[in-house]
């Protein structure tokens, strides 16, 4: 079982994987109004976590509005793999 701590890292490497992003993902930025995801690096974005933690993921539920942190997004992530 990850920590949370451990899912923050694995959803701000596959931010900054997805982004192409040099300088740090920070757990308090938003994807689209703060990185500048588009609808096209969401797609990409989901298929990095779910090949992270090896599950299928709703997209629907991660990106759920209002539009997430980083550390949302891990939170999210985090309670849908440990299926809570």
């Amino acid at each position: 079982m990850k920590t949370a701590g451990e899912f923050r890292d694995v959803v701000r490497k596959a931010v900054a994987d997805t982004l192409r992003r040099k300088d740090p993902v920070l757990d308090g930025q938003r994807l689209m109004a703060d990185l500048g995801a588009e609808s096209i690096d969401r797609i990409d974005l989901v298929f990095r976590l779910e090949e992270a933690v090896q599950k299928a993921l709703d997209e629907k539920v991660l990106f759920a509005e209002p539009e997430p942190t980083v550390v949302d997004l891990a939170e999210r992530l985090q309670r849908m793999v440990e299926g809570k």
